[in-house]
């Protein structure tokens, strides 16, 4: 069965910004054999990130190759050649990579909300002539190196020197779980990444490489929660345990009042002249409250009793 997208979050609570933990996963469930060559499947969604769509730069496609060979997953033929059927030494293969064949995705921070990648996972597959080696590379150097590649314990499947995974059993062509990319220097992102998956050393022009249940892992800032001081700011009482809350500054100017739940759900905004809001819908449990006056933002935790 395939797997939804999902999404976990945790609050962390900053001087400059909220932060968000995320898991977002990559199934293809809308891939056909006519669905072409970008993946229609709606993508995963996280706060302060936007996901793109999954596609296939690959120059030798013939037109009759309208979609994935497998429904469900991304699994294109000509791929580049260099592999001997029944050959399983890595040392006999002769192909390399070439950079103008991938499958690829972007992701975009949003403005204001530094991105940190943690690592992606996905599930690797072949035909009978597919691929035996891949590697995944990033924009972060300019697609100039392999990332650095680890496998869950497998005969099928290893890794060799340089981050090349190699499918070590020709015989062997079902999928495989447990590739992972380690993203450790993708942190503080602010502008879109991209990533791209090279399968190379096919044995024939009709092998496929398959890839599956792409899960990318990191943390998002959420834009919007610049800090900027509020002179004489006081929110009370905290811990609150009656329905009102009291917003109160120096000027006591008209503010701007939001609070957040701990996953990230605005559940007040409104705005107060007297400081004044009424918080009766507010369980117990931490919030965050987000003040705005003449321009100027701060942010304060709440606890509710």
């Amino acid at each position: 069965m395939k797997k939804l997208y999902t999404l976990s979050l945790s609050l962390l609570f900053g001087a400059a910004a909220f932060a968000q933990d995320f898991t977002a996963t990559y199934d293809f469930a809308g891939v056909t054999q006519t669905s072409g060559t970008t993946d229609p499947t709606a993508v995963p969604t996280a706060t302060g990130v936007t996901f793109g769509s999954f596609n296939v730069v690959n120059p030798n496609l013939l037109p009759t190759v309208t979609g994935s060979s497998g429904p469900g997953r991304f699994s294109f033929p000509n791929q580049p050649l260099g592999a001997t059927t029944a050959v399983d030494d890595y040392s006999a293969l002769t192909g390399t990579i070439n950079t103008g064949v991938y499958y690829q995705v972007i992701i975009t921070p949003t403005a204001g909300a530094p991105l940190n990648l943690t690592q992606l996972t996905f599930r690797g597959q072949r035909s009978g002539t597919g691929v035996r080696t891949y590697v995944v590379r990033s924009s972060v150097d300019n697609f100039a190196t392999n990332l650095p590649v680890s496998i869950d314990t497998n005969a099928n499947v290893s890794v060799q020197a340089g981050n090349v995974f190699f499918w070590t059993l020709d015989a062997f062509t079902q999928g495989v779980n447990g590739h992972t990319v380690n993203l450790s220097n993708h942190t503080g992102l602010t502008t879109p990444v991209t990533f791209r998956f090279y399968g190379y050393n096919a044995e024939g022009d009709g092998g496929n490489f398959s890839i599956d249940d792409v899960v990318f892992t990191g943390t998002s800032g959420v834009a919007g929660v610049k800090q900027s001081e509020i002179a004489g700011l006081k929110v009370y009482p905290n811990p609150l345990t009656g329905n009102i809350l009291n917003v109160t500054s120096s000027s006591n100017a008209v503010k701007t009042v939001a609070v957040f739940d701990v996953l990230g759900k605005q559940v007040i905004n409104t705005t107060t002249a007297n400081g004044e809001v009424n918080a009766s819908a507010l369980n117990a449990g931490v919030y965050i409250v987000k003040i705005t006056e003449a321009g100027k933002t701060a942010t304060k935790k709440l606890v509710v009793r």
